[in-house]
């Protein structure tokens, strides 16, 4: 079986408005008989892949959280 074009199947199943339609082409876009290149692999991520820094970092002397509260290894928050 032949890799699919995911670019062009992920394209054709966001504007396809008929149902059956739209899961027989989700059915052929995910389908992998090979590894993935990396800008194949970036189409299937929630958002891109330099987007967001390591978290945590840290600011100052403590560890720090872009979303929520960050705890240490002893349990504290910081």
């Amino acid at each position: 079986m032949a890799k699919p074009n995911y670019a062009s199947l992920l394209a054709q199943i966001a504007a396809e408005t008929d149902t059956a339609i739209k899961a027989n082409l989700i059915a052929q876009c995910y389908v992998f008989p090979e590894a993935l290149t990396e800008e194949e692999k970036q189409l299937f991520e929630y958002c891109n892949t330099d987007y967001i820094e390591s978290n945590p970092g840290i600011v100052g002397n403590a560890l720090a959280s872009y979303v929520g509260k960050y705890y240490n290894d002893q349990g504290e928050e910081t």
